[in-house]
């Protein structure tokens, strides 16, 4: 049984402060009611300065993803499934999680169950429909160890594939694009 609440603002664009307008690929217009789409960030914690940073987000319509996702090698898709299905225990989290704050989850990485908030890095996942959030399977988070065992599943033609996506819509300093080809993107 899926839920929906208003888009909480650890999911709004760190440029404008408010929730994302526009698909990155294709430009389309997200909030409209009931407009799908995904939103992934991904941050790097500094607790010795108790700050953090967003190494990169997105918005992306369904469309969108569907074709990258279609680019991918059907190894790493394949490979991909398989781990989630085996580690990420949907279901029981569903159960457990159901009535909860949406905070709540994103507090644990999806794979190694530990908190999000020791974690150097992490990334956030998430589905849209317009001005809302849908919770059911996702908003979830994977901790850097889990992007690590995430990437060593990807083929290298996938590994291609997502740096171009990067090196053609990522905008940010090259000392964080350098960092985004180690951490692909879980979403995509």
């Amino acid at each position: 049984m899926q839920r929906e609440v208003d888009i909480p603002q650890f999911l709004f664009s760190s440029d404008t402060g408010a929730p994302h307008e526009r698909c990155m690929v294709c430009n389309s217009y997200l909030l409209n009611e009931g407009f799908p789409y995904f939103i992934e960030k991904s941050v790097r914690q500094f607790p010795e300065l108790g700050t953090s940073e967003i190494i990169f987000e997105y918005a992306l319509c369904f469309s969108c993803s569907a074709s990258f996702n279609a680019a991918l090698s059907e190894t790493s898709r394949q490979r991909m499934a398989e781990y989630f299905a085996r580690y990420g225990r949907f279901e029981a989290r569903r159960e457990k999680l159901h009535d909860a704050p949406v905070d709540e989850w994103v507090a644990q990485c999806l794979i190694k169950d530990t908190p999000i908030a020791a974690a150097p890095e992490y990334q956030i996942v998430a589905q849209c429909a317009g001005k809302k959030l849908v919770v059911n399977d996702l908003p979830f988070a994977i901790s850097l160890e889990a992007m690590d065992e995430i990437a060593a599943l990807l083929s290298e033609e996938t590994l291609g594939e997502m740096d171009d996506f990067m090196g053609k819509y990522f905008t940010g300093p090259p000392e964080l694009a350098e960092l985004l080809s180690k951490r692909p993107p879980v979403l995509l």
